[in-house]
C-alpha cells in the first residue's frame, strides 16, 4: 500500500512538473518573436548611436563607448575573430543576427561601420544576471516544494483511509464476515465505504444462507431417506403381496417428496443468488387472476374463491407470481378448514394480493420466524405435516425481486392472511 501511494505521489509531482515545463516551453516559443523584436530594436538603437560616435570620434571612441554602454546593461561585448563564426550565412548576409540559446539566454551578432562583427550576450557573472538566475531557481524550487507539501498530507490521509479498507478486506478473506468499515466523513473514500459495507453485508447473508441451507438439507433429507431404508429392508422379508405393494407406494411417495424438496431448494438457492430469470410485463390483475384461477384451484383440495375488485394495471413476472400464489394456496390448503380466499386491493403505492384461510392462523410471535427458510410451526417430519419450510421464503424472495414485500396477519376468515405487496410503478 505504501509503495502504491509513494508511486502516486511521485506521479502527481512529476505530472505537475511536466505541465509547468510544457507551459513554459510553449509560452517561450509563442513570445520568442516579441522578444527578438525587442532585442533587435535595442541593438539597432545602440548601433545608430555607436555609428554616430564613429563618425565624430573615430573607431577607438566608438569601441570605448560600446563597452561602457553595454557594461552598464550587464551585457558582454566581444569582437568576433573566429573564421567559422564569421563564415555563417546569417552573419555574412545580415547586418544583425539574434541567436537564441537555452532558456531566456541569447546572443546577438551585428556588423559595425568599421566592418567588424561584434557579439552581445548577457554577462552571467554580473550581479543582475546572478540575481535573476537565483530568483528563477528559488521560484522553481518553491513552487514544487509547495505542491509537494500540499500533496503530502492528502496522499497520507488517503493512504490511511484505504488502509482501513484493505485490512477490512483481509478480515473478510479470513472469515470474519461481520467486518464493516466506518462511513464517517474522516474515514470515507467517496462512496467506496458504503459500497464495501453493502458488499460485506451481502456476503455475510449469502454465507449464512448457505450454512442454513446446508444444515437444513441434511436435516430434511434424513427423514425420507430413513423411511426409504426401512421400507427397503422390509421388502427383503417374505411379506404379503398387499404389504409389498404398500411399501413400494410408500417408497414412491418418499421419492416424490425428495424430488419436491430438491426442486424447492434449487428454487430457493436461485432466488438467493438472484439467478432466477425475471421478465416483467404489464397485466390487468383482475383478468390475470380470473385466467389463472383454475390452475390455482388444482393446487388445493379446499374451496378456492377469488374476490375480484377494481381493475389494476400492474407490472410483474407472471411465472414467478404464479409460483408465489401456488405456494401460498398449498400452504393455506394444509391449514384451512373449508375455504381459501384470494382478494386484492391497492394501499399507498402498492397492489396487495391476499391469500386467506379459515384455519387456526399463525401466532403473532411466530409470523416473522415462519418466513425464514426451513422454519415451520409443525416440527414433525411426516408427510401429513406438509412442505419443507421453504414455501414462504420463496414467496418473500419473489416479492423482493419485484421490489415488494410480504406481510402475515390475521384473516377475517379466522385463519392466516399472507399478503404480497407489489409496487404499482416499477422503479
Amino acid at each position: 500500500m505504501a509503495r502504491l501511494f509513494f508511486t502516486l505521489y511521485i506521479a502527481i509531482v512529476g505530472a505537475v512538473f511536466a505541465v509547468f515545463m510544457t507551459i513554459d516551453h510553449f509560452s517561450s516559443k509563442h513570445f520568442y518573436n516579441v522578444e527578438v523584436e525587442s532585442i533587435t530594436r535595442s541593438v539597432n538603437a545602440y548601433k545608430g548611436l555607436f555609428a554616430r560616435i564613429h563618425q565624430l570620434g573615430g573607431e577607438q571612441m566608438m569601441i570605448d563607448s560600446m563597452y561602457q554602454a553595454l557594461n552598464t546593461e550587464d551585457l558582454l561585448l566581444l569582437k568576433i575573430t573566429d573564421p567559422a563564426t564569421l563564415a555563417l550565412p546569417q552573419i555574412k548576409n545580415q547586418k544583425m543576427f539574434v541567436q537564441p540559446r537555452f532558456g531566456d539566454d541569447f546572443i546577438v551578432y551585428f556588423r559595425m561601420p568599421d566592418n567588424n562583427v561584434y557579439s552581445v550576450e548577457p554577462d552571467k557573472n554580473s550581479r543582475r544576471w546572478r540575481a535573476e538566475e537565483t530568483l528563477g531557481n528559488v521560484y522553481m524550487f518553491g513552487f514544487f516544494s509547495i505542491i509537494a507539501l500540499i500533496l503530502a498530507p492528502w496522499v497520507y490521509f488517503l493512504q490511511r483511509k484505504l488502509k482501513i479498507l484493505e485490512l477490512s478486506a483481509i478480515q473478510i478473506a479470513n472469515g470474519n464476515f461481520s467486518t464493516r468499515v466506518p462511513e464517517q466523513y474522516k474515514h470515507r473514500v467517496g462512496g467506496l465505504n458504503a459500497a464495501f459495507n453493502k458488499m460485506a453485508e451481502r456476503i455475510e447473508q449469502l454465507i449464512a444462507s448457505h450454512k442454513r441451507l446446508t444444515n437444513a438439507v441434511a436435516h430434511e433429507l434424513r427423514t425420507p431417506i430413513f423411511r426409504l431404508r426401512c421400507q427397503a429392508e422390509l421388502l427383503e422379508y417374505g411379506t404379503s403381496e398387499q404389504d409389498h405393494q404398500q411399501y413400494i407406494e410408500g417408497m414412491e411417495e418418499d421419492l416424490t417428496e425428495l424430488d419436491q424438496l430438491v426442486d424447492e431448494m434449487l428454487s430457493y438457492a436461485r432466488m438467493e443468488r438472484n439467478e432466477e430469470i425475471f421478465v416483467l410485463a404489464s397485466y390487468e390483475l383482475q383478468d390475470w387472476l380470473n385466467k389463472h384461477r383454475p390452475l390455482l384451484q388444482r393446487s388445493c383440495k379446499k374451496v378456492l374463491s377469488v374476490e375480484v375488485g377494481e381493475q389494476i394495471s400492474l407490472q410483474f413476472d407472471s411465472r414467478l407470481l404464479m409460483r408465489a400464489l401456488s405456494n401460498l394456496v398449498r400452504n393455506a390448503d394444509i391449514h384451512a378448514d373449508k375455504s381459501i380466499q384470494i382478494r386484492y386491493f391497492t394501499l399507498d403505492k402498492y397492489a396487495v394480493i391476499c391469500v386467506e384461510d379459515d384455519g387456526s392462523g399463525i401466532p403473532e410471535q411466530e409470523r416473522s420466524r415462519v418466513i425464514e427458510p426451513f422454519e415451520r410451526l409443525d416440527d414433525a417430519r411426516t408427510r401429513s405435516s406438509g412442505g419443507h419450510g421453504l414455501g414462504l421464503s420463496i414467496v418473500r424472495g419473489i416479492a423482493q425481486q419485484h421490489g415488494g414485500k410480504i406481510i402475515i396477519s390475521q384473516s377475517s376468515l379466522g385463519g392466516a392472511c399472507v399478503s404480497i405487496y407489489l409496487p404499482l410503478k416499477v422503479v
